[in-house]
């Protein structure tokens, strides 16, 4: 078998392939390629680059936020769906910080299509008007991320009293071995929700500074990006391939 065969017929090709089916994957890959030119223009900058070079890396950030935003039209109604749905979680905490993430980020998703339109110049609005449309879709970003911090506080406080009633010993041998189990499940509830919050903190700096509550510059916004894509990537890819991204 040649070189180049050995290389379309590897395993993780196939895996690569399989990511790269879903919308997800590909929106996963083109952020992260984004938000790690955002940074390295910056970096550029500030190490006294050619504007050229600055330029560059400016265009592949800005077309690949333009491509990404097209991808997203008409998503903001599988939010509104997803919204309606979470009326009916029982826990009326979970329920109503799921409510607001959705309707936050359905909202921003509809503002995000009107700074489409703009930008790819299919309509183009006044400054004033683009400006404040840019800033509200910002908020409501913001927002969405803001209710999923609150909801993955809430989750963390109710998996520690859960942790606190499972560590106490069991009276028979099937009890504990329950408890055991019980204790395992928990730990990896604690891990999923830990690490949302954290990608959902990176993400949180990037519309609180498009919105001025925050004033981070670019370098800082490139990187927080490009972690949390990079994380969502790898969500993504234990989601297609398996915790192990075996073959399958």
């Amino acid at each position: 078998m040649s070189a180049l065969q050995q290389i379309i017929l590897h395993p993780y090709l196939n895996q690569l392939l399989r990511f790269w089916s879903t919308t997800v994957g590909r929106d996963k890959t083109y952020r992260t390629i984004q938000y790690a030119a955002r940074f390295l223009a910056w970096y550029e900058y500030r190490k006294g680059a050619t504007k050229e070079t600055v330029a560059r890396l400016t265009t592949i950030k800005s077309q690949l936020g333009l491509s990404r935003k097209l991808m997203r039209v008409g998503k903001f109604l599988e939010h509104f769906q997803a919204a309606l749905k979470a009326t009916t979680i029982q826990d009326p905490v979970v329920s109503y910080a799921a409510i607001g993430r959705q309707l936050g980020y359905g909202f921003y998703l509809i503002l995000d299509t009107l700074q489409w339109l703009h930008s790819s110049k299919v309509y183009t609005f006044s400054a004033p008007t683009a400006a404040s449309i840019s800033k509200n879709a910002a908020r409501f970003w913001m927002t969405g991320l803001t209710f999923s911090l609150l909801s993955g506080s809430y989750k963390t406080y109710v998996l520690n009293s859960r942790l606190a009633a499972a560590k106490r010993p069991r009276a028979t041998a099937e009890k504990e071995a329950e408890r055991k189990v019980e204790l395992a499940q928990i730990s990896t509830e604690q891990a999923a929700v830990r690490y949302q919050m954290t990608q959902d903190a990176l993400d949180w700096v990037i519309p609180a500074t498009g919105a001025d509550v925050l004033a981070l510059d670019e370098g800082i916004l490139g990187l927080a990006g490009c972690v949390s894509s990079l994380m969502g990537a790898r969500t993504q890819w234990r989601a297609v391939n398996g915790p192990a991204g075996a073959k399958k």
